[in-house]
Parts: C-alpha cells; structure tokens; sequence
C-alpha cells in the first residue's frame, strides 16, 4: 500500500480490481476521453493487475461481502460482473451460482478473464465467459441476456457519468433481481478527497458516503435495500456494499 494507506481512499495504482469501465458515450467528447483512457490504462496494466498490493485479499473479502448480501443458488443464479477485469472477484463468486459472465471495456483484461474462467474454474464457456464491450455504445452486447445479480467491484470511481452506468446494468437486470455496487466507503458527511491531475484522466473521485450511493440507486429507480462496510483490511481502504433490487413489473 502507498502512504494513503491510512486514509479512506487509495490511488490507482494500488486498486486491487483489474477494470476497465465502458462509461463513455460518443457524443460527450470528454466523456469519450475518460473511457479511452481507461481502456488504454487497463489494456497497458493487464498482465500486472492481479499482483498489485492486496489485489488477491480484497477479492476474496468482497466475495465474502456479495455472498453475505445476495441470494445465490448454484443451480440457478446468474451473474454478471460489470469491469470484470481479470476475474478475481468473480473467482470468488463462481463455486457459488451457476453462471458469470464478465463485461469490460479492455480486452487485455477480458483475455486474462477467460483464461482463469478455463483454466483455474474449469468453467464451461457457453455459461461463463467474458465480453470486451463499451456498456453505453455496445447497444447488442450480450443481447436479450438477463441476470438474477449484476455487480461491480471497486470501479465506481472511475465512472464520469455513473448515473447512466447504473441505469445501463438496470438493463441486465431481471425484474426482482439485485444491482451491487462495491467501492471505497466514505463516512457520513466526509467530502471525497481531491484526485490528484495525474489521475484526473480515468478517476473522477475517491469513495462514496451512504448518502451519495443511495441516491444514485434510487435515483435510477431501483429499491435500495442496504449499505454496508465490508469487513476491514488494514492494509487495504475501506469499502462498502450496496445492494439496490430491481422492482418487479406489476
């Protein structure tokens, strides 16, 4: 960990996710800007990801978190992983459900992804696999595909517009199903602190509060149905796990 290890966010270089978000839009030329620098970060980064500082342990206490919070059958449920980068959470989450499926805007990730979904899971590749794909201009990715559980993990923050995302993962969501989000815990009242310019490119804050995350989930229109830290590592930041359902049609 770096000398932020004490506070309640961290720098890029130390995210324990390998991510890279499609959250760009054509017609928004900065919007653009952020999500091509990601890619490019995460394409760059992918061979390193899962060897950055705590990369390993804050999968496996996020895998602890999801299963804590969600209803997951091994002979039913199905998940998508949204900035799945190379598969650690998702690692954690598969003995779990029946199926992943990984979304991420870098391919270098998503190989990595595919590999471990083989070679480590020994998964079969028509139910658990991983896509290469820009959530908001990818209009056919994954079509008609439907998910009981749509999380993301430690991405969040690099999210531009993480309104549209949400409503975007809406989308894959079956009717009751459940949206978690994962990112880095800001306490009541605490401001996100300042992102250095060197990130400014592909971060655009560090952490939410409880406030923030329940209004952008229920802004989208889902059922918020809690917010909670995830159990501390000293040596990583904190984080939290929200969980949102996605209202049943009438």
């Amino acid at each position: 960990m770096s000398s932020t290890e004490g506070q309640h966010h961290e720098p890029h270089y130390t995210h324990a996710h390998a991510h890279g978000h499609g959250h760009g839009h054509g017609h928004h030329g900065h919007h653009l800007d952020i999500t091509e620098s990601n890619k490019q970060h995460f394409n760059e980064h992918a061979s390193n990801f899962d060897e950055w500082p705590r990369a390993r342990e804050r999968a496996q206490r996020v895998g602890v978190a999801i299963r804590e919070v969600a209803t997951l059958n091994k002979e039913t449920t199905s998940v998508l992983e949204f900035a799945c980068g190379t598969g650690l959470v998702a690692k954690e989450v598969y003995p779990y459900v029946h199926s992943v499926v990984g979304m991420d805007i870098s391919s270098g990730v998503v190989e990595l992804c595919n590999k471990r979904f083989k070679e480590e899971l020994g998964a079969d590749e028509k139910e658990t696999y991983a896509v290469a794909a820009n959530i908001l201009t990818d209009k056919d990715v994954l079509p008609g595909k439907l998910f009981d559980v749509v999380f993301c993990s430690s991405a969040y923050h690099h999210f531009e517009f993480p309104a549209e995302i949400t409503k975007a993962l809406i989308g894959f969501l079956k009717p009751g199903g459940a949206l978690l989000i994962i990112d880095q815990y800001l306490k009541p009242g605490e401001a996100p602190p300042e992102v250095p310019e060197e990130h400014r490119h592909h971060v655009t804050r560090f952490g939410y509060t409880e406030e923030d995350m329940k209004e952008l989930l229920a802004g989208a229109g889902l059922e918020v149905v809690s917010f909670k830290e995830i159990e501390k590592d000293p040596q990583d930041t904190n984080l939290f796990i929200a969980k949102a359902v996605k209202p049943k049609a009438n």
